[in-house]
């Protein structure tokens, strides 16, 4: 449906991006999701999966959907024209492919510079406006840290609660933005967790995510079933692609983003005792 609506356009939604620094963009697309960052997001947690299914299929049938799925995929997070969750999925692609063969680390590097100037005109210029403080967006995602910040000079150890309807009725206690509007949330998932549990659950949150990660490391290079090993290299990827997406965006603003956050975690966990499994059956 999102390859569907790329064809046919969807409306431009001024919120949504800002046409004085992206002339001539398509409205973004949002498939059944609503919002097209939610969408990226969603595409960027689980591209990296369908990679391990094409690499692991052991037959020609299991080559040609897995890859048949993929295709309208990347079309789809292309035509969504999110910044952060392109950059995310390039990095969890790079971890993944640094697991499986870190020599080919230069060759994909390489790749990617040179499939630049194949881009599309719409998704090159795009991809300029990153970190552009003349785009409305980031101008707004940094008017929205500012507020972060006030509000985290009294909260910082303790936060204010669980829930970002929480922090958006303390949030209206504090100065207003730039534009008279207050944030309903931070905009990044380290701020958010930091601003609802304070520091020891911001160093909770991020100590499971490294232990999560730094335990299906080890745990690929002990395995030998190349499937497994496939799998867990694309949800590690696919975990720390999100995470660096969370730098940018709140993911867990919608219920279903928070889901797959953490079904990734569960792919990790699965393929350790997979792997160890099959350690202890030899």
């Amino acid at each position: 449906y999102g390859c569907y609506q790329s064809y046919v356009g969807v409306e431009i939604v001024a919120s949504q991006q800002d046409m004085s620094v992206n002339e001539g963009m398509p409205g973004r697309i949002y498939s059944f999701f609503d919002n097209p960052n939610n969408f990226a997001e969603i595409l960027a947690m689980l591209i990296p999966l369908d990679i391990a299914l094409f690499l692991g299929a052991k037959t020609w049938r299991g080559r040609f959907w897995s890859l048949a799925a993929l295709v309208p995929c990347l079309i789809s997070i292309g035509a969504t024209y999110g910044r952060a969750s392109w950059i995310g999925l390039a990095f969890a692609v790079l971890v993944m492919v640094a697991l499986e063969n870190w020599r080919l680390i230069p060759v994909a590097l390489v790749l990617g510079v040179c499939a630049i100037p194949f881009l599309p005109e719409t998704i090159y210029n795009r991809i300029l406006t990153i970190g552009n403080m003349q785009d409305s967006s980031t101008r707004y995602r940094f008017s929205i840290y500012e507020a972060t910040s006030n509000l985290m000079k009294d909260y910082w150890y303790r936060g204010v609660g669980l829930d970002p309807q929480v922090m958006q009725r303390v949030f209206q206690t504090y100065p207003t933005m730039f534009d008279g509007s207050y944030p309903i949330h931070t905009h990044n998932n380290y701020l958010q967790m930091w601003g609802e549990t304070g520091i020891l659950g911001l160093i909770a949150y991020v100590g499971v995510l490294l232990y999560g990660l730094k335990t299906g490391v080890k745990q690929f290079y002990k395995t030998m079933d190349k499937r497994v090993r496939h799998m867990l290299a694309a949800s590690i990827g696919a975990l720390c692609g999100i995470m660096v997406i969370s730098v940018a965006e709140y993911t867990w603003f919608y219920p279903r983003n928070m889901f797959i956050y953490w079904f990734l975690f569960g792919v990790i966990f699965t393929c350790i005792k997979l792997g160890r499994s099959e350690q202890q059956s030899k």
